[in-house]
């Protein structure tokens, strides 16, 4: 313990051997917390040095209450998923920009059927209960696994595929009840990760 606090007090003082220490005793680790949550090589990287960056440029502002590792593990998930928030926000803003470029293809009538489909899933999705509605947007925006979800949610993977269950059953009964069409409940289907 001696050592940890000696430690961040290098690190307070922009101590260069003392950070190269701290990179180099914790990326690999960080890197595979990274990896689960982001799923992919580049991203993970560019979390685990943000990470670092951050710790090196606010090094005299950086309160470490418990351990370095763990303040480092939870640093690394919040930024892994700021990351996928903001690829969820990019994906909408893309589809939405691609539901926008196929109009000009379509004539109106298929525009108002396209509008009225999502209008409906949508209205359906808000209908869910809180943690219902977050395990199915990680599990269909996020991309996520259900053991990944399981983890980020603090749940377990059968409260995972309760949720996703009971998900699936309302959004069904939802868009019957309002006679909308099922094709896109079967695409959202056709997604599962199991």
């Amino acid at each position: 313990m001696e050592t940890e606090a000696a430690l961040i007090r290098a690190i307070e003082l922009q101590d260069k051997q003392a950070f190269e220490l701290l990179y180099k005793t914790h990326y690999k680790q960080l890197f595979a917390v990274a990896y689960r949550y982001v799923g992919k090589s580049e991203s993970a990287e560019e979390v685990v040095h943000d990470v670092f960056i951050n710790i090196w440029n606010k090094a005299a502002q950086i309160k470490i209450q418990h351990s370095i590792k763990s303040y480092l593990v939870k640093a690394v998930v919040n930024t892994s998923l700021n990351v996928i928030k903001k690829e969820k926000l990019a994906a909408g803003k893309r589809l939405k920009y691609m539901a926008e470029q196929t109009t000009y293809d379509h004539d109106e009538g298929n525009h108002a059927a396209e509008e009225a489909l999502l209008a409906g899933l949508e209205s359906a999705l808000n209908l869910l209960p809180e943690k219902c509605r977050n395990v199915m947007y990680l599990s269909r925006f996020g991309k996520l696994k259900q053991e990944e979800i399981a983890d980020q949610l603090n749940i377990s993977i059968k409260t995972v595929k309760n949720h996703l269950t009971y998900g699936f059953q309302k959004l069904r009964e939802h868009l019957e009840l309002h006679k909308t069409s099922i094709t896109l409940f079967l695409l959202l289907l056709t997604r599962i990760k199991f």
